[in-house]
């Protein structure tokens, strides 16, 4: 009979161990946003000689991120940009139109239409781009471009916003959330977006221009301390880094997260 007792204890003890295992959790995926401001349109006091475009190249490739957003920059400045975030990287251009005539702006010395770029480095299975209801009373007409990703679903925006306060919050608020959105074909609350750019506006708590009254409930902002921001939904921030640029007057601003 003692037997069968012996049997029964180490089989509890084994069904007792074993409920102390638990599965590994699955690692968190990493997400990295970079954003720059090149000012290579030619035609501002910052512009020195296309040479802030190298400059984003090497701080591409340091960074290894997902996301890249490129404000001031030329249309052909984009493959080359595209080329360094990866093989299977795509982007859309934000055309930036000229007000009086109509017609895009254009950078100097033939280096093609001025704007902004958004850069996807799985790719891009639906873009677009446009313009915004809201503009101020100069000849620039300030524009948006969006990408859905090609695998993992996720939304990502860039725009180059007004230098008003009062019209780039308003064209902020025509991007984020409605356009955004636009691109989730699914419309599930789960889905990741980013928006990211030179939105012109600083984090000022108390003012009408704050770039925290552009962030709609349900998503949040990280900013570079000045005008460069990422607002984002269902990711998860890790941290935040800036890095000095050269050959720009803007930094690079780079934006961790997990999902």
């Amino acid at each position: 009979m003692g037997l069968p007792r012996r049997t029964t204890g180490l089989v509890l003890a084994a069904f007792l161990l074993c409920g102390l295992v638990t599965a590994p959790a699955t690692a968190a995926t990493a997400f990295k946003v970079l954003q720059l401001n090149l000012c290579n349109s030619g035609v501002a006091g910052c512009y020195q000689g296309g040479l802030a475009v190298g400059e984003a190249v090497t701080m591409i490739q340091r960074r290894v991120p997902d996301v890249v957003s490129v404000n001031e920059v030329c249309l052909s400045d984009l493959p080359r940009l595209t080329a360094a975030v990866g093989a299977t990287a795509e982007y859309r251009f934000a055309f930036a139109r000229r007000k009086s005539t109509d017609s895009n702006i254009e950078c100097t010395d033939g280096r093609g239409a001025y704007g902004s770029g958004i850069i996807v480095k799985e790719g891009i299975r639906t873009s677009g781009n446009g313009t915004y209801t809201a503009q101020d009373s100069g000849n620039e007409v300030r524009a948006w471009a969006c990408a859905l990703s090609d695998v993992r679903g996720f939304t990502a925006c860039t725009t180059h916003l007004s230098t008003t306060g009062t019209t780039a919050l308003a064209q902020c608020r025509e991007l984020v959330p409605a356009t955004v959105l636009s691109y989730d074909p699914t419309g599930s609350a789960t889905t990741r977006h980013v928006v990211v750019g030179d939105l012109n506006l600083k984090y000022s708590p108390g003012s009408a221009t704050n770039a925290q009254n552009c962030v709609p409930s349900g998503w949040f902002r990280k900013g570079d301390g000045d005008v460069q921001h990422v607002i984002a939904r269902t990711l998860t921030f890790v941290s935040t880094q800036v890095y000095a640029m050269s050959r720009t007057d803007h930094p690079a601003f780079v934006v961790n997260y997990t999902f």
